[in-house]
Parts: C-alpha cells; sequence; structure tokens
C-alpha cells in the first residue's frame, strides 16, 4: 500500500502527528543513496594521470629505447704486442747538469717467457731515420758516477706479463764548432741475435698526437757517447 493511500485512510489528528516522521524517513533514504567520493578513479576512459611512466633509472638499466648498447670489452694490451712478443718504451728522462738518464722498460706482452743476460744494444737515429756515429759503450764509461749504473749483467726470465729495465746515459754538453748529434729515433734489440725494435714513449703507444709514436729527442751535444746499464729487476 503506497503512503498516499493509508494517509487517506487516517484521521486528520493522525495525519499531522505522522507527516514529520514520514518526511524524516524520506530524507534520510535520500541521503543514504551512495555517492563517488572525490579523487576516486571513475570507470570510463582513463586520465592522463593514470598514464604508465617509466623512471630514467629502468631506462639505464635496461634494453630497451634509452638503454646504452653493451660492449664486450678488448684486450688492447694483447693487440697491440709486437710479433717479437716484447715491448720496450719509456717515461722518465732524468735530468741532472747536462746529464740525461733514460729508462727504458721492456714488457712481455706475449705467451712464453723471454730471457735476458746482459745489456742491451742500442742504435741512435737522426730525423731521416740514419743511424749517427754514437759510442755506445757498456756500463757508465767514465760519463758519470751513478748508483748501480755499473752493476754486472746477470740472467733474467721475463715471464708473460713481467718487465725488466735497462738504463741509457750521456751528456749533451757541446764544446765544438761543429753542429751537435741530435738523435729523434732510439732502436734497441734486447739481446745479441734479437730484433731491433723501436722504443715508445709511454701515452704515444697509439699515435694518438701528431708526432711520430716513436720520436724521441736524445741530444747528445758533441760527447757523442752513450752509456748503456744492464738489465735488470
Amino acid at each position: 500500500m503506497s503512503i498516499r493511500a493509508i494517509m487517506t485512510t487516517m484521521s486528520p489528528r493522525w495525519i499531522v502527528t505522522l507527516f514529520p516522521l514520514v518526511m524524516a524517513v524520506l530524507v534520510t533514504g535520500c541521503a543514504a543513496r551512495p555517492t563517488q567520493p572525490v579523487g576516486e578513479a571513475s570507470s570510463g576512459p582513463s586520465s592522463a594521470a593514470s598514464i604508465p611512466t617509466t623512471s630514467a633509472v629502468e631506462d639505464s638499466a635496461g634494453t630497451g629505447v634509452g638503454s646504452a648498447p653493451s660492449s664486450t670489452p678488448t684486450n688492447s694490451s694483447a693487440s697491440d704486442c709486437p710479433e717479437t712478443g716484447v715491448r720496450l718504451t719509456t717515461d722518465l728522462v732524468e735530468v741532472a747538469m747536462g746529464l740525461r738518464l733514460m729508462h727504458v722498460e721492456l714488457t712481455n706482452c706475449g705467451d712464453r717467457p723471454y730471457t735476458l743476460n746482459g745489456y742491451p744494444r742500442v742504435r741512435v737515429l737522426d730525423e731521416q731515420r740514419r743511424t749517427l756515429d754514437v759510442r755506445v759503450e757498456r756500463g757508465s764509461a767514465d760519463i758519470a758516477i751513478v748508483d748501480g749504473f755499473d752493476t754486472p749483467p746477470e740472467a733474467i726470465t721475463v715471464r708473460p706479463g713481467e718487465r725488466a729495465e735497462a738504463q741509457l746515459m750521456w751528456r749533451n754538453t757541446h764544446a765544438s764548432m761543429n753542429a751537435p748529434q741530435v738523435g729523434e729515433y732510439l732502436r734497441i734489440a734486447p739481446a745479441r741475435g734479437r730484433p731491433w725494435q723501436p722504443v715508445i714513449p709511454v701515452g704515444r703507444e697509439r699515435n694518438s698526437s701528431g708526432q711520430d709514436s716513436d720520436q724521441i729527442t736524445v741530444n747528445l751535444g758533441s760527447t757523442g757517447e752513450l752509456g748503456v746499464r744492464a738489465w735488470f729487476r
């Protein structure tokens, strides 16, 4: 039975009494209807806030667009190794009162032991790579007294990855009317019967500068003499 039918069968006095109660029930029922909370995502098409995003960290660590391609490291030391299996370099020339002391390092970059016993053989070349007339002496040859320079040679086995050192000593004093002898390249045979090899300044192994990779200035002045220390470790 509807509310209107009920009210027509009741006396006016009961209608006046119950009318406020009926209205209160109707208002409460309307207020109880569920509404969509503020800020709740709707069931319709997605908004801009719901578009998935990818962080920069995920991009850099991933393999998709934006990630750096992986590369396989190469063994540059092995690829730069001469056929002889050893590399000759220098990175230090000590200077004092006209005296020059050059450190020459032999590195075994090959895959088998390399035996040294004695003094390296040395040639000094001019800018046209012609051999200069230089007296190469074993030991200090009275050029100067340098600690350890005249130590007798002994046999050394340089295993792969190991190093040995020799030293060259000269004076650049000039006491002649003639032009001084100036070498631009060095060639060394580590032992008798071994091939001649260039001595490369450290940092120029890959010829990154405008100079030739093996260019080394050796100013012998008017002395024309070079002392050689035996291989040591």
